[in-house]
């Protein structure tokens, strides 16, 4: 019982501090984190999102904007040092007593790409059981306040290639697309037992909805980016994609688990019995291919020191699979409890049907105002599942730099940014501070990014 608890209780604390991390994993550079995330000009997510900025020219002198960023992964040099023998440290091992799950959680939520100079800290007072004769109660301590109440998960979209060529504003192109959703919610019996440590009840069902998702293939694409208005100073310009998405596998599964407890809590060898029940439907890569059509739009203006934009991406696409399955299944196991039986198996439904997907329908809104050597901005970025706002600035005084920012994640807690930078020529040396919560811990931490810039 004691170990089922702990699992679950582990679970639900990873979902629930991990959904912001996607908005911040993949930046990978240290002025644009010491802006606090914001995006200019051509960098980070502008072009991603609005395809009008394909035709925005790339103004280094106006934006201060790299050509190239290579990131230094000081943090990585750190990590290997604390854990040079990784396939056999014990705190990596879940064979070995000395496991850390605490450990391996805020390493996956905080890749260890930049140096953290200040770690989050985690609970201490862990878990604490109050056990009776005939009762049960878990108290998670500080780490109770990490038990999310409402739905939580972890979703994204993403388009890891998208080779093409290109003439007089026009592209042909194929492009990777791939979507992913993870949810949980609770449901009020387990959530009163792990966030208000309620004693557990005789012959009551402590369970989670659960749901998931993940599909991908590939889109032949056709697109257009142009200056429709204006010139390089003052110019309105458009953009737009077509995509044809052809699926190339998916699977989804929606259901509940958890447990009940018997008659009585601590009667025979063990008090509760694993229950769970789930709908399960795929189309496996090599059936009949997904299909679907969608499309990107975007429009930005720039007129002397003020830019404005905004894109739209994945609207209407809806993906047909024709040759979906389907499966029920259930699991319960009552031998523990001294019933000796186990029920589990697993039904097919329906075979060869029709089913849809969708995908999530992502924008972003963009402004930036430079004035000599000042730049100032902000976006929002929207992917599905609830926006994330950056306000950040710059300011460059010959060779320096001085930076910072702010944002709002996506679950509403505000992070900072702040740092600098060193310009010799061709050549710049970026450092960037950022705060975060992506933690088992209420408190931030801070970490540390550097990069190289040519310019």
């Amino acid at each position: 019982m004691r170990i089922l608890v702990v699992g679950l209780g582990l679970v639900v604390l990873v979902g629930g501090a991990a959904a912001p991390a996607t908005a911040q994993w993949l930046v990978t550079d240290a002025r644009r984190i010491g802006m606090g995330g914001l995006s200019l000009g051509r960098s980070g997510s502008l072009v991603r999102y609005n395809p009008a900025y394909r035709a925005v020219q790339a103004r280094a002198d106006r934006r201060g904007q790299p050509k190239v960023t290579i990131p230094i992964p000081l943090g990585i040099i750190q990590f290997l040092h604390d854990h040079p023998h990784l396939s056999s440290d014990p705190a990596f091992d879940p064979k070995s007593r000395g496991f850390n799950p605490i450990l391996v959680v805020n390493t996956i939520l905080n890749l260890p790409l930049y140096l953290e100079v200040k770690k989050a800290p985690t609970p201490t007072n862990d878990v604490a059981f109050v056990i009776g004769e005939d009762s049960l109660m878990v108290n998670l301590g500080l780490a109770a306040s990490l038990v999310p109440e409402d739905q939580f998960g972890i979703s994204g979209s993403s388009r890891p290639f998208a080779p093409g060529f290109g003439f007089k504003g026009v592209r042909v192109g194929v492009m990777g697309w791939v979507h992913d959703d993870v949810e949980f919610q609770l449901g009020d019996t387990l959530l009163g037992f792990l966030r208000d440590s309620q004693p557990a009840r005789h012959n009551t069902r402590y369970s989670a909805l659960v749901h998931g998702l993940v599909e991908g293939g590939f889109a032949p694409t056709v697109s257009y980016a142009g200056r429709i208005a204006g010139d390089s100073t003052q110019g309105f310009y458009a953009g737009g994609a077509v995509h044809y998405y052809v699926g190339v596998g998916y699977a989804r599964t929606d259901g509940d688990a958890g447990f009940i407890t018997g008659n009585t809590i601590f009667g025979g060898s063990n008090p509760v019995t694993p229950d769970g029940r789930a709908l399960t439907q795929y189309s496996k890569p090599g059936n009949t291919f997904g299909h679907g059509v969608g499309g990107d739009i975007g429009v930005a203006w720039v007129s002397g020191p003020i830019e404005l934009g905004v894109g739209v991406n994945d609207i209407g696409a809806t993906i047909t699979w024709p040759d979906t399955r389907q499966d029920s299944a259930y699991y319960r196991d009552s031998t523990a409890a001294g019933n000796g039986s186990i029920v589990s198996y697993s039904v097919p439904i329906a075979n060869h049907r029709e089913t849809k997907t969708k995908l999530p329908v992502a924008y972003i809104a963009n402004v930036a105002y430079t004035v000599g050597n000042t730049t100032l901005g902000a976006d929002l970025l929207n992917t599905g599942r609830g926006g994330v706002v950056h306000v950040g600035g710059e300011q460059r005084i010959g060779l320096f730099a001085v930076r910072g920012g702010v944002a709002r994640d996506q679950r509403k807690r505000i992070e900072f940014g702040f740092g600098g930078g060193l310009r010799f020529g061709g050549l710049g040396l970026d450092v960037g501070f950022w705060t975060h919560t992506n933690s088992l811990s209420n408190e931030r931490g801070i970490t540390m990014a550097t990069s190289l810039s040519i310019y």
